[in-house]
């Protein structure tokens, strides 16, 4: 009888046991699902919360390029010298122009471009950072479209022409890169050579590039440099 009772006693030590084992396995697991819960909706609302930063920063960014487009198509030079900060570094803006005063006043200002110098000699410096080109590239490039793309192109190809240019607007985290390339049209076809004697629609002629770079501090856009190629 006493054995018998040892067993009974024994079984419901083991019986006692096992529920306890099971009700921890089974807490553990609520919890740990519990936590895992947490964390996937802690990440969820912080990837929606970094998407709406973004998308934020990409409007606002988009809303700048059209004030700097309607700046640049004004035609107005006291409008659009409002795009530089002044004086303007030689080795980081890439004007250069044929005008021996200008040159002189350059160098004597430690390569540096005054406002007064800016506007005195717009026509010559217009031309010389492809303001034209860059009218071109806004026309013919929707900035709307920098919401779900970050580089924009365009060609603007006519088979007649020796030369052609293509347009680029180009996004990389805050650095903003208006891109205008001049290029050989390949299967243009012509008898006339330029005044150096060589084809209409050479390498020499037609292939040069030149680019704005522009950093948007998430409120603004600031024009870091001019530079070209060609």
């Amino acid at each position: 009888m006493k054995h018998k009772a040892e067993q009974r006693w024994w079984q419901a030590k083991k019986t006692q046991l096992m529920r306890k084992t099971i009700f921890i396995l089974t807490t553990f697991v609520i919890l740990v699902s519990c936590n895992n819960s947490e964390k996937t909706n802690t990440t969820n609302g912080k990837q929606a919360i970094d998407q709406i930063a973004e998308t934020t920063k990409i409007q606002s960014l988009i809303i700048e390029l059209k004030n700097l487009q309607q700046t640049i198509t004004s035609n107005d030079k006291e409008k659009i010298v409002g795009i530089f900060e002044f004086p303007i570094s030689d080795e980081s803006f890439g004007i250069y122009i044929d005008d021996q005063l200008f040159n002189e006043q350059l160098k004597s200002n430690g390569n540096k471009i005054t406002r007064a110098m800016f506007l005195e000699n717009f026509n010559s410096i217009s031309e010389s950072i492809w303001l034209d080109q860059l009218k071109n590239l806004f026309y013919n490039i929707t900035i709307d479209s920098l919401a779900y793309k970050e580089t924009l192109e365009y060609d603007a190809y006519i088979n007649t022409e020796p030369c052609f240019y293509s347009y680029q607007i180009e996004l990389d985290k805050d650095i903003i890169t208006l891109r205008m390339n001049m290029n050989s049209n390949r299967s243009y076809q012509s008898k006339i050579l330029s005044e150096d004697g060589i084809p209409e629609n050479s390498s020499e002629i037609c292939e040069h590039n030149l680019w704005w770079i522009f950093k948007f501090d998430g409120r603004k856009l600031h024009l870091e440099s001019i530079s070209g190629a060609g």
